[in-house]
């Protein structure tokens, strides 16, 4: 008898149409937020914190300014995005691409790039790189900034650890300059627990689970905080503020260690917005069915219905932010744009 061939079928999965709308949105969302939020602060005169810098992914939309100091406590990270400044300043775009994509990460080039920025670190003018903790001391070498933004590191550290940030974050910045923080959002104060970043198979825990996680390090997992735009307006004014202390227990510090602070209130709120809504593309749900957008559908008043198109996806964020109530609701991330008050 021949030998029978093995046929191989080509699946495709009928709930992908769903992930890449997502994703169209998610981009969308994120050129809307950075265009209402912070792309005006940025001029040619504009000195830069960009602080827990991570893998430098906000570097290249920072360049139009005069200088950009980037802090960044992760050695393997900090060298990511050393390599990433000097694709800019070297003006190498096809490095910079291959850069995007993580599978590349794991090559013999990418170790040998990580092993030459750490012998020879980037020397520039423009852009200076700190392998240090955003609350260091040691920022204020670089002068004081008209701008820092931190960018999704509020909800992996405990209040502790915000804390000093704010404060150090009020003594570099230069009077009236701006900070804007991105962070994770949530109607109510909860915490989860992942392996790895991004892998969002989210555990749900407790806050002292979550403080635990935050003083062992990324070898006990990632901490994800969900916090309150109310909650973080209180931090932002005084993170110091005694009332602190019955949320986040022995998180919360008295006073600064580093930094002296006025007794006044330090920052204050000049915008801020909601965006990015969870989804699934789980083979029990309905096609095109979000987590938040039922909900959203139901209390703006129109007809519940999957959501077929970015445009929906958007048009339905807009109207979140339009509403003060469902802005503090709905939605999975914020943008706060905080102002230092002299």
């Amino acid at each position: 008898m021949a030998k029978v061939a093995a046929t191989v079928y080509n699946t495709v999965d009928p709930y992908q149409w769903v992930t890449d709308i997502a994703h169209q949105a998610w981009k969308a969302r994120d050129e809307e937020v950075w265009d209402n939020n912070i792309r005006n602060l940025i001029t040619p005169d504009t000195v830069i914190l960009d602080a827990g810098c991570g893998l430098g992914r906000l570097l290249p939309r920072f360049w139009s300014a005069k200088k950009i100091v980037m802090v960044e406590p992760d050695l393997k990270r900090f060298l990511h995005a050393s390599v990433v400044a000097n694709c800019l300043i070297n003006e190498d775009q096809e490095l910079l691409e291959k850069l995007k994509d993580d599978s590349f990460w794991s090559t013999n080039e990418y170790e040998k790039l990580l092993q030459e920025v750490h012998t020879s670190p980037v020397k520039s003018e423009k852009v200076h790189l700190l392998n240090d903790v955003m609350q260091s001391p040691a920022i204020g070498q670089y002068g004081t900034f008209d701008l820092i933004v931190c960018s999704h590191i509020f909800e992996h550290i405990s209040l502790d650890t915000i804390q000093e940030s704010i404060a150090a974050f009020y003594q570099y910045l230069k009077p009236n300059g701006s900070l804007v923080i991105f962070a994770c959002k949530s109607p109510i104060l909860y915490h989860f627990r992942d392996d790895k970043e991004f892998n969002h198979q989210h555990i749900l825990i407790t806050r002292e689970e979550f403080a635990q996680i935050c003083q062992q390090g990324h070898g006990a997992g990632l901490g994800i905080r969900y916090m309150p735009f109310d909650l973080l307006q209180t931090i932002l004014d005084n993170p110091f503020n005694p009332t602190l202390k019955e949320t986040f227990a022995g998180e919360f510090k008295s006073q600064s260690e580093f930094y002296q602070l006025p007794t006044k209130s330090l920052f204050t709120v000049k915008q801020w917005e909601a965006y990015h809504s969870e989804f699934y593309t789980h083979k029990d749900m309905e096609v095109g069915t979000y987590i938040e957008y039922p909900q959203i559908q139901a209390r703006l008043d129109q007809p519940i219905k999957p959501i077929e198109s970015v445009a929906e996806i958007l048009e339905l964020e807009h109207k979140v932010n339009q509403n003060e109530i469902l802005k503090q609701m709905h939605l999975i991330d914020m943008v706060v744009v905080a102002q230092k008050i002299v």
